[in-house]
This record gives structure tokens, sequence and C-alpha cells, in this order.
């Protein structure tokens, strides 16, 4: 199912980091950690790789009005065609999809590990959640070049003295796989998820696996540069 919707705010969220907000439309339903297609009418800039790209939804399922995405500022002809859209522009979007479905019931302690805007799956989770009980604690490992460019840290601050059972570790240098062979030691009985660049993916996942983490307790989302 497609659905119309339109640009409701542009803004910059983080150094490099842009967030455009879209008008939910009322039949459009999604669970946290899903994506949807945005396809806008025409390039105003060339693109090679067409007029529309998947993304990972930021905004909690429960609102109801909004539609957030998150991208890095890259130069691609399609985020700059999005990013330079007038507020009330609309563009098309793609019934939300995908299997990277965050647990509703904690059975066991959570790791979420997050590269750059790989945060976006989880601060959709994190905003529908954060005021509920939750019966296991979930850990955020949060990995940026620096805090100017780290999307929604100071939300994430927030929620960390919100909720008692969520805890956030920034992380501003080039991770080891020994870091996180480590954190599977630690963290042994935890239900691992990874989402950021492929190679940030497939060096955490080595780690996991070097530090004794079966692969049934992994789940990943690669998110590739465009």
């Amino acid at each position: 199912m497609v659905f119309e919707a339109k640009i409701i705010k542009q803004s910059e969220v983080a150094k490099g980091t842009h967030e455009v907000t879209f008008e939910r439309p009322p039949a459009f339903t999604f669970k946290a950690g899903q994506y949807m297609q945005v396809a806008v009418p025409e390039l105003t800039y060339p693109d090679p790789k067409g007029a529309s790209r998947l993304f990972s939804i930021v905004s909690s399922p429960h609102d109801l009005e909004k539609l957030k995405i998150v991208f890095r500022i890259s130069g691609s002809g399609f985020k700059e065609t999005l990013r330079q859209m007038s507020l009330g522009s609309s563009v098309m979007l793609e019934q939300a999809s995908g299997s990277f479905l965050l647990p509703q019931k904690l059975t066991r302690p959570q790791v979420f590990i997050a590269g750059g805007v790989g945060i976006t799956p989880f601060m959709s989770y994190l905003s529908q959640r954060i005021q509920d009980t939750w019966e296991q604690p979930i850990t955020l490992f949060y990995g940026n070049q620096n805090p100017e460019s780290a999307a929604f840290l100071q939300e994430l601050k927030l929620m960390a003295v919100q909720q008692k059972q969520f805890s956030l570790t920034e992380i501003y240098t080039r991770p080891t796989s020994d870091l996180f062979a480590k954190l599977a030691e630690k963290y042994s009985d935890a239900m691992w998820w990874v989402v950021g660049p492929p190679a940030m993916v497939a060096l955490t996942v080595n780690g996991l696996q070097a530090g004794g983490m079966i692969s049934e307790h992994i789940r990943t989302e690669a998110f590739d540069g465009y």
C-alpha cells in the first residue's frame, strides 16, 4: 500500500545529520524497528540510484500524528532533493515492512549497539516504551565520531534518567573486536541488537562471537551508505 504524506518539518538533529518529519497518514501502521520507502515526485539533483530510498522509522508507533526519518548529509541527489523540499510538499510512502522487530516483552537483558544513524530503530522503540515497566534491563552502546555528530543524544540521556532499567554508554573511538568480545562476556545472558554500517556490524558480530555469544542471540541490520 502506498500513501501520500506531506512534509511538516525539516531540521538538523546533529552535525551532518538531517531529520525529515511527515504528517502520518491515518491508515499507516508500523512496529518499532521497521522501515519504509520514501519516494519524491521528481529529483531536483540527479541520482543514479533513483527517486526513492528505504529509511528506518525514528518516531514511536504510538505517535499517530508524525513519521520521522533521519539521514547523514552525504551529497546524494536524492537526499539533497528531499532535504530541500519545502514544508507542505508531498512524498509517497510505502507501507512499513521489515523483520528487525524489537521485543515488546523482555524475557532477558537486551543490549543495543548503534553506529551513527543506526540509532533510528532504537529511538522508535525507546520512545514507545520508555514509560513502561521493563521486566529486564536494556543497555545501549552508541558510537559516533564525536558528541556533536550523535543524533538524539540529549533525548537518550534524558531517557536514561527517566527509566532506571535503561543505561547509555557513548563511544567516540574506533571500536575493536576485542571490545565486543569483552562485552559479550560481561553480558553473557543478553540478547544483542546491532545496527550500523556493514563494516561496523561485521566487526561487532565477530567480536561478540569471539566472546562466546551464539548467533541465535544476535540480531543485525546493516545500513548501506547512499
